[in-house]
């Protein structure tokens, strides 16, 4: 008997149905790719704390239209196994960086991959790549130089990417925190001073050039709003307010936002793509590929991010070891194959 030959493969889907309901589904895949796309088996991804563990336990959506049910995940490493007709630059048994959620495998066009690793990059840290980008267009966006004063209110994921990025533009950087293993992960990434919340009066004397705030917290916000000095900027890596009640003091008092002059800037996005005439230069491309030469070469350590690794089958496992917050853990890897 001739045996037939398989046209499909089975993906399976981490998603989320409702508030703390997390499910998994499977999809069918082609065995070859489509024109202009790939298939890839995921091999590591990197959990998004911020976002994930929003949608898991209801806070309000960021953007219409993005309710339940949802996937989750989009810091994706994944082996290539097929590449379609047309496909350009890439092959089977490269390794690639997407946005694809967390899922066993995918097919993707090519043109959405966002970094093709060397061989030598780890795959672990190459997963990171994006968590620290948000830190780094956070640092673009408000334009930190070097000297700079700048404070960074909350050392998880996306807090310890702005330390490692401002520092790394030669700032002055403070982070404010009261864990001391979030504290140590700080200095090791650049940070100069950490100060806890309870310091206002010295967070007030910084007169800090730039506030990078990274959290949902409104007594934060007033934190940032004494800190930032005159003609300062607040750069908002946070959403103040999301899943609070309304805040207890105006957020747009004029003894601070007025009289200070403050410019407040939502950061933390990119242009896609660079454009034809190169006034695009700063494209999330081209600091991806940056930034993972930077990890790779060690001068950005993606270890400090990476609190441990679950099986991706333990994915919810992970989800309710960062919301215990024991230890300080930052983000967790799910390892997808063996």
């Amino acid at each position: 008997m001739t045996d037939v030959p398989l046209l499909s493969r089975s993906a399976r889907i981490v998603g989320l149905d409702g508030p703390y309901q997390l499910v998994w589904r499977e999809e069918s895949l082609p065995i070859n790719a489509s024109p202009g796309a790939l298939i890839c088996e995921t091999i590591v991804s990197a959990i998004s704390p911020g976002t994930e563990l929003g949608a898991y336990v209801g806070l309000p959506p960021l953007r219409d239209g993005t309710g339940y049910p949802r996937v989750q995940g989009y810091c994706n490493v994944a082996l290539v196994l097929d590449a379609g007709d047309g496909v350009q630059g890439l092959k089977p048994g490269d390794r690639v960086l997407s946005f694809s959620s967390h899922r066993s495998h995918f097919q993707i066009p090519a043109a959405e991959v966002l970094l093709r690793l060397d061989p030598a990059m780890d795959a672990d840290h190459i997963a990171c790549s994006y968590l620290f980008h948000l830190g780094y267009a956070a640092v673009l966006r408000a334009g930190v130089r070097a000297g700079a004063r700048v404070v960074v209110i909350g050392m998880g994921a996306l807090g310890l990417a702005a330390v490692a990025l401002a520092a790394r533009s030669g700032a002055i950087v403070t982070s404010v925190t009261e864990h001391p293993r979030a504290a140590e992960r700080a200095q090791a990434l650049g940070a100069r001073r950490v100060l806890s919340r309870r310091d206002t009066q010295a967070l007030a004397a910084l007169e800090a050039d730039m506030v990078i705030t990274t959290t949902n917290s409104w007594n934060d916000w007033e934190m940032a709003l004494c800190a930032a000095a005159m003609r300062g900027c607040i750069a908002v890596l946070g959403f103040p307010g999301r899943g609070e009640p309304p805040p207890r003091a105006n957020p747009l008092d004029a003894r601070q936002f007025y009289v200070k002059q403050l410019r407040i800037e939502a950061v933390g996005m990119a242009a896609e793509l660079p454009d034809s005439r190169g006034f695009l230069r700063f494209n999330e491309r081209d600091n991806l590929q940056w930034l993972a030469g930077e990890i790779h070469a060690g001068r950005l350590p993606a270890e400090v991010l990476i609190s441990g690794r679950f099986a991706a089958a333990n994915v919810e496992d992970a989800y309710r070891t960062l919301l215990a917050r024991e230890g300080s853990p930052v983000t967790f890897l799910l390892q997808w194959t063996k």
